[in-house]
């Protein structure tokens, strides 16, 4: 049956293109065609003609015709494409060829341009600094429907694509330490208990933690659960929404300051190397992390979780159980920690890490000496936040 679509689908879009259905002409082949590799995709451009319908004809290898491409192993077609046209789904590695063609009032395809390639790769190896965001400092940074930025004096920024932002009102001037996106909305939460939710990134709801507590990390389990850990060993739950929380006991005075679910249960980390995890988010338990450094971020990829901390502490683990002490990456305290087609770690000075698998990490240019604060993957890319409003953006 797939193949038997398959072949229809092929058939029906060399038809179309072969057709002179609605009296149209074949356009020519467009010129100025480029193309921009990213993370898992490859941006195409061209000189547009109006009125023209374009189709862009891809596949793994290094040629592609319209006339050959029905017979290439994993061809695709896209119709009615405009320029630029980002290309999704691609593996990163793969060497991809492309070829365009138009045609005007529904007629057959015109010629199509000369093979382009491209071949896709992770983001994070390479940075660019953006217009500081104010003067306060950012502390936290999530992708949801969009970047979310916040930090010092309760500032929240957002940004579709991390390079244009625009400040909102959150209600507060509390420091924000984290945000994340979940079934719920935002959910912010910062110094003297400050938690703050928000649906519509214009609108914040400051909700009763009741604690003076700094928070300092937050997560969900995105079935109802939510989490948020800070200073003394503070920890908080939420089974509606995010919107009433409730201590439960942490059987720590270490500050805990990051939270994440991973590998089924929520994990917390802190100072001296602190351990938690919990299948539910109410009994805690202490877990060797190998380390007595302050651990200050976690992220999960790769069928691996890791941990990140000062001077340049690295822990990983498959299943939350055990931990491993990997190598110091270099002698920077990492503050933060994500995973989108690798990791990418974050501290002091401007720090830059990345990796593919938790263990081997290679030191990244920032362009910048600032404190970086957080980082998180998204929308093709990272975007990395710190002190003065610092902001950068890997693609």
């Amino acid at each position: 049956m797939k193949r038997l679509l398959a072949w229809f689908t092929v058939a029906a879009a060399t038809f179309v293109l072969s057709a002179c259905g609605g009296g149209g002409d074949p356009a020519p082949a467009p010129t100025g065609v480029a193309v921009t590799p990213g993370d898992g995709n490859v941006k195409i451009s061209w000189n547009a003609e109006p009125g023209v319908e374009y189709w862009i004809f891809f596949a793994p290898g290094t040629d592609i015709t319209t006339d050959n491409w029905t017979k290439l192993p994993g061809a695709r077609v896209i119709r009615g494409a405009a320029s630029p046209q980002t290309i999704g789904g691609l593996l990163n590695g793969t060497t991809y060829a492309f070829t365009i063609n138009g045609r005007t009032g529904g007629g057959p395809g015109g010629p199509g341009t000369p093979a382009v390639t491209a071949t896709p790769r992770p983001a994070g190896a390479i940075w660019t600094v953006g217009a500081p965001l104010g003067g306060d400092d950012l502390r936290g940074v999530v992708y949801g429907l969009k970047f979310v930025a916040v930090g010092t004096q309760g500032v929240e920024f957002s940004s579709a694509d991390g390079l244009t932002w625009t400040p909102s009102t959150t209600g507060t001037t509390s420091a924000l330490n984290r945000v994340i996106f979940s079934p719920a909305g935002y959910v912010a939460v910062g110094d003297a208990g400050a938690i703050l939710t928000s649906t519509d990134l214009t609108t914040w709801t400051a909700r009763s933690s009741g604690t003076g507590s700094a928070l300092y990390g937050v997560a969900s389990n995105a079935a109802g659960t939510y989490v948020a850990v800070g200073a003394g060993g503070t920890i908080l739950r939420s089974t509606d929404a995010a919107t009433t929380w409730a201590p439960v006991t942490s059987g720590t005075t270490n500050a805990l300051y990051a939270v994440s679910f991973a590998a089924g249960k929520f994990i917390a980390v802190g100072a001296a190397g602190t351990l938690l995890t919990s299948a539910d988010g109410t009994s805690w338990t202490a877990v060797a992390s190998q380390t007595t450094q302050d651990l200050r971020a976690l992220a999960s990829g790769a069928s691996t979780i890791v941990a990140v901390g000062a001077a340049g502490t690295v822990i990983t683990s498959p299943d939350a159980a055990t931990w491993t002490v990997q190598p110091a990456v270099g002698a920077a305290d990492l503050a933060s920690v994500a995973f989108g087609s690798q990791f990418v770690a974050v501290g002091s000075g401007g720090a830059i890490f990345t990796s593919a698998d938790g263990v081997a990490w290679t030191a990244r240019s920032s362009g910048t000496t600032n404190d970086l604060n957080a980082v998180a993957a998204g929308n093709f890319g990272y975007v990395a936040v710190g002190a003065a409003g610092t902001n950068l953006t890997s693609y």
